[in-house]
């Protein structure tokens, strides 16, 4: 059997220049920071029921769709689609589920509790479930404030912080 040495050399460099950089790749760090987006939203559909359980008692669901900017001109959340799903038990709950969807398809999702209700006017609080893509595992809370535009279209003013963990050890590597 012949052994070339050339051929042996070269394959020993591509596995070594296949290796190191997937080796190299500096993990990315956790991010954190201050949020501050301004959004706004139109109605989709809105459903109620009225239960005979006791007098004006009612339960609703209504679904928003919009965008959000942020208005730090940072990129977190800058120019995303903003999905919003309002369940309300009359007199009882008011809540629901944000979902923020960035042009990647990474998304971030978010619960809510309405604290505070004034004619045109809503304040709570959120806070952040989970992700998709590069906000996998992100958690954090604010505060929100939406004004009733017509019958059909609202602002939201949304401030709060968030953190995005790094990713795990290993993780640089390719999947194989």
């Amino acid at each position: 059997m012949r052994y070339d040495l050339k051929s042996s050399c070269m394959w020993g460099c591509v596995v070594l220049a296949l290796a190191v950089p997937a080796a190299a790749v500096p993990a990315v760090a956790e991010e954190s920071g201050q949020w501050f987006g301004r959004a706004v939203l139109v109605t989709l559909s809105s459903k109620s029921v009225k239960l005979e359980d006791r007098a004006d008692h009612t339960v609703s669901v209504t679904e928003f769709d919009g965008a959000v900017f942020n208005a730090d001109g940072k990129p977190f959340l800058d120019k995303a689609r903003y999905q919003v799903v309002d369940l309300t038990d009359a007199g009882a709950s008011s809540g629901g589920h944000k979902t923020f969807t960035e042009a990647d398809g990474s998304k971030v999702f978010a619960k809510y509790v309405l604290k505070d209700a004034k004619p045109k006017e809503f304040r709570g609080t959120f806070e952040f479930t989970g992700g998709t893509g590069k906000y996998a595992g992100i958690t954090g809370r604010g505060e929100y404030h939406v004004v009733l535009v017509s019958d059909t279209a609202l602002w939201d003013e949304l401030r709060g912080e968030y953190k995005i963990p790094g990713p795990t050890t290993g993780s640089a590597a390719p999947p194989r």
